[in-house]
């Protein structure tokens, strides 16, 4: 019996050329939002005066931007830093290759980007990270009294080990001299390490007490700064001793917070400015009146939202449809399961980010400084000396009173004085709104008539009700989507109308 050949697995076509330039258009894009901008202007400014710092650690959850404000910063400061930089030739050591470019002058590199690799055997080997750089710069070759390329030493090792004969190759002080010169030579300022929480892959905790000591070292000989990039896993290297937390410098990348209002308006404006670059047709309001899934789908990490609709993207050009529907990025959401568990991490290391007010008072204590008034937040210097303390006196007794006697005091003496009731805007109540209306819209703010307020929806069975509320005394903001009366009834207005 002859059995049935199976057909031979054809690839799937990829996208075609037009449609691969529209996705790749896309993915060049970064959107500009708050949080992208402050964290750029910190880490520029680290980098151009360290003041004190050896390493600086940039952290943050999965998928909020990091490698973007790399990248802008990048493109930003390395003008500025090659501008203060001048261009050396040659080692002051005389132990770099010379004869190798005997005409040229290595290029001026003020700034040295690496990715740390996840670590084969286990544990970060440094040895690794100065071939990494080296190649990086240009200079896969150290001069001692021949050239000796880097990646050869790695062949040599494996085929020397357990022999006991001793090989260059694994002499890592011999790559620390070859990565110093070479840093002279080429200016190096600065050197940033993305996904450094690589370095931390060592056994026991004064093992990664050794790799900041390790970075200090190099940044104490080159006066290179190291920028270590990553998750929150960096969260590890703060503050294990004393010396590397003066010498060590924090940045946070947050996310986006739903409980906060102005974070919500961020928010929205970065996805309307994303969406707005989609090289397809949508129903732009339509798709920001679900703006809550989007947060949702990507916790408020403007990466993750922008990973989404390049996916969406490209599924949608393969389909051969021409326009962007929220069906289509339903199917190109990550999972409930992947945004708890991100969510999950992100929340319990905000949480360990969070200075509560009983560790402030912990540092108080340890200053010295136990009767600071709460109020002054202890930033503001005393004017004068503590007042001494004065031993509590002792507080007269009153005179027994029998039981169910009053105890003397004077009774007021005519009318009680009314308390003035704080002014109520007179609209409240029931609204000729749905609950399912604004279920469908996903928007449950709601503009007072009468002063401009906006409050949220209240529900009570079937019926929506504007709560009471005090007449708005500030400026009218038009930042939100939010429900308008008109006189045909109540609408749904967009950000910016």
């Amino acid at each position: 019996m002859k059995g049935t050949r199976r057909a031979p697995h054809r690839a799937e076509p990829a996208l075609s050329p037009a449609h691969q330039a529209r996705v790749t258009a896309f993915k060049a894009y970064a959107v500009t939002h708050p949080h992208l901008e402050a964290t750029g202007t910190a880490l520029m400014q680290a980098m151009r005066e360290p003041a004190g710092y050896a390493h600086v650690l940039l952290y943050g959850p999965t998928g909020v931007g990091k490698t973007t404000v790399l990248q802008r910063v990048t493109a930003a400061v390395t003008p500025l830093l090659a501008a203060g930089e001048p261009r050396v030739s040659g080692s002051a050591s005389g132990g770099g290759p010379r004869g190798l470019y005997p005409s040229q002058a290595p290029l001026a590199t003020p700034l040295l980007v690496l990715e740390a690799r996840v670590p084969e055997g286990g544990t970060f080997h440094r040895g690794d990270y100065y071939r990494t750089a080296l190649v990086q710069l240009g200079e896969p070759f150290y001069g001692e009294t021949r050239f000796i390329d880097i990646h050869e030493g790695q062949t040599w090792e494996t085929k020397t080990r357990g022999r006991g004969r001793g090989s260059p190759f694994n002499d890592t002080p011999q790559l620390r001299h070859a990565w110093e010169e070479a840093v002279a030579r080429h200016g190096v300022r600065a050197v940033v390490i993305d996904e450094a929480q690589h370095l931390m892959h060592v056994a026991g905790g004064a093992k990664l007490l050794d790799q900041l000591d390790w970075l200090k070292s190099m940044s104490n000989t080159t006066g290179v700064v190291h920028v270590l990039v990553g998750t929150y896993d960096l969260l590890d290297f703060r503050n294990l001793s004393g010396q590397t937390a003066r010498r060590g410098h924090d940045i946070h990348f947050p996310r986006y917070q739903f409980q906060q209002e102005a974070d919500q308006i961020a928010f929205q404006r970065a996805l309307r400015g994303l969406l707005e670059q989609v090289p397809l047709q949508m129903d732009l309001q339509e798709l920001l009146n679900h703006w809550y899934y989007f947060y949702e789908r990507s916790i408020g990490c403007i990466g993750v939202l922008k990973d989404w609709l390049v996916r969406t993207l490209s599924a949608t050009l393969y389909s051969g449809a021409t326009t962007l529907t929220l069906d289509a990025l339903r199917t190109q959401a990550l999972s409930n399961a992947q945004c708890e568990r991100m969510a999950s991490d992100a929340t319990a290391a905000e949480h360990r980010l969070h200075y509560t007010e009983s560790s402030r008072e912990h540092l108080w204590s340890l200053l010295g400084m136990p009767g600071l008034p709460r109020e002054q937040g202890g930033y503001a210097p005393q004017a004068q000396e503590p007042p001494v303390p004065v031993p509590p006196t002792r507080r007269p007794q009153r005179p027994r009173v029998p039981v169910g006697h009053r105890v003397p005091h004077r009774d007021p003496v005519g009318p009680s004085p009314q308390r003035p009731r704080a002014k109520q805007c007179p609209f409240a109540g029931a609204v000729a709104l749905s609950p399912a209306q604004l279920r469908q819209a996903a928007v449950a703010k709601l503009q007072c008539p009468e002063c401009s307020a906006t409050r949220t929806a209240r529900l009570r069975g079937d019926t929506v009700l504007f709560p009471a509320h005090p007449p708005r005394t500030t400026k009218m903001t038009q930042d939100i989507a939010r429900w308008i009366k008109h006189a045909s009834g109540w609408s749904l207005a967009t950000p910016g109308t």
